[in-house]
């Protein structure tokens, strides 16, 4: 790309990207709409289970929520925020809501969006989060092409799914010694990874 002298666009930034985003959220020279952005942990935006459409859509409602603990947005400005089909938006509200990564209520005219409780909890975050923690280990072993092919097939195997739906079962009665079946059961997970990841990968394949 041809850099022409007085294109500021591409002048590097210098400042640490948290505080630069502070800078841009504040920012309102020509208008005051919407000023702010919106806290996200990585666990969310990057969990495998949810669809990237699923994710915009809990970013808006999170980011309409803000300082409170709910939200009601319509569904068309849900759809022109993240820039697809009101369809596609009621699809998605309804998955999200399956999934029990939001709760819907239909008391007003419309929806009433909350985040439920025990989020950081939830099965979908934690398993994502420990094929991630296995995904660091792992990585610099193999092709980074062929590893990114083998976790999706991983993610949307019979394997995975079944150690979802225990986590599941334990969050929806959240007893006091839960954690500890939380714990096992994703160490189990893990082992489940190594073992299929030696499948794919092994020794002689990955010069180990």
């Amino acid at each position: 790309m041809k850099t022409r002298e007085n294109d500021f666009w591409l002048t590097k930034s210098n400042k640490a990207a948290n505080s630069y985003m502070d800078e841009v959220a504040n920012e309102s020279s020509f208008t005051g709409q919407h000023k702010g952005y919106t806290v996200l942990p990585h666990k969310i935006h990057r969990c495998y289970s949810l669809s990237q459409y699923e994710k915009l859509i809990l970013v808006d409602l999170i980011a309409y929520m803000s300082d409170k603990n709910q939200c009601y947005p319509t569904i068309e400005m849900i759809a022109r925020n993240i820039g697809c089909s009101s369809k596609s938006v009621e699809r998605h509200i309804g998955e999200l809501a399956d999934k029990s990564m939001i709760l819907v209520s239909q008391f007003r005219k419309n929806n009433t969006y909350y985040l439920p409780n025990y989020l950081h909890y939830h099965p979908y975050l934690l398993m994502s989060e420990k094929t991630h923690e296995f995904i660091g280990g792992v990585r610099k072993q193999v092709d980074e092409r062929k590893l990114t092919l083998w976790i999706q097939g991983i993610v949307k195997s019979e394997g995975y799914k079944a150690y979802t739906a225990s986590l599941q079962k334990l969050q929806e009665r959240r007893f006091s010694t839960d954690k500890f079946a939380e714990k096992e059961t994703l160490d189990s997970y893990a082992q489940f990874l190594i073992t299929e990841f030696a499948k794919r990968f092994p020794p002689d394949v990955n010069g180990q």
